[in-house]
């Protein structure tokens, strides 16, 4: 590769290209109207620089304030370009962390796996459930981001049905009305990794009042194949995909994911 090729390489590499474009914005005056006049704290913000710091960037892990601040931001994230450029700006350095890990453990290659990152960055940005998970927002944010690029994609079903499988029906309830039709998307861009987000979903389960039965069987059911709890409880294969469809129709109706 010649010298004009590789200067072209760095020039077109997206981390450099994201730096330059936060180099140009970062006391665009146009720029600055706009998030003034969101009102994050009475102050007048003179850069994003400045919008970050209170965001929590390179700060304290436990910052209330911060914490606001950026939820405020993801808010207006999901409709707005430069909230989610913010937000993606917040994120920098550890989705930096994370390809540098995964294009190790991977043998992918840095350049490969920000890639992955960053084309899973902006939708889990856009779509992050601030109602449902408002805190810890950064770190859930990159925990989804990881998540959607890497784990994900490379899970392997298994032959039998675990939980997985149980998240699946759990997940596709809470985003399709009784028709099947597709309802908002956020919900289904809430999942991080299956076991914690089973967890949220049996707490949130439990705080509106879902009758013990049902919580008994999804429980029952995050942990076995739907062979193994019908072996469990003494019944059929038949009767128990019945208890957990019943369930998943109460925990449908009981937590209003339909429309």
């Amino acid at each position: 590769m010649t010298t004009y090729d590789r200067a072209i390489a760095v020039r077109c590499n997206p981390i450099t290209l994201l730096r330059d474009e936060w180099r140009r914005i970062n006391y665009c005056q146009r720029s600055l109207r706009n998030v003034n006049s969101w009102k994050l704290r009475s102050q007048r913000f003179h850069s994003l620089d400045e919008v970050l710091k209170a965001a929590g960037f390179d700060g304290n892990k436990c910052d209330h304030q911060a914490d606001q601040v950026l939820a405020a931001i993801v808010r207006r994230a999901a409709t707005d370009q430069l909230a989610a450029r913010i937000v993606l700006q917040r994120v920098f350095p550890p989705m930096l962390a994370i390809a540098k890990r995964r294009g190790k453990i991977r043998t992918l290659g840095f350049d490969d796996a920000f890639s992955l990152v960053l084309s899973h960055a902006w939708e889990v940005i856009r779509t992050y459930p601030i109602e449902r998970r408002p805190r810890k927002i950064a770190a859930n944010i990159v925990r989804d981001i990881e998540y959607f690029a890497f784990v994900r994609r490379e899970r392997r079903r298994p032959t039998h049905e675990r939980i997985d499988d149980c998240l699946d029906l759990v997940v596709d309830c809470c985003t399709t009305d009784s028709r099947g039709t597709a309802l908002d998307r956020g919900a289904r861009e809430a999942e991080p990794y299956a076991e914690d987000f089973l967890r949220e979903l049996l707490n949130d389960a439990r705080a509106d009042r879902v009758s013990p039965h049902t919580l008994a069987v999804l429980e029952s059911l995050s942990s076995r194949s739907i062979k193994e709890f019908a072996e469990h409880h003494g019944i059929s294969v038949r009767t128990a995909r019945l208890w957990r469809r019943d369930a998943i129709n109460e925990l449908r109706a009981r937590m209003r994911c339909v429309a």
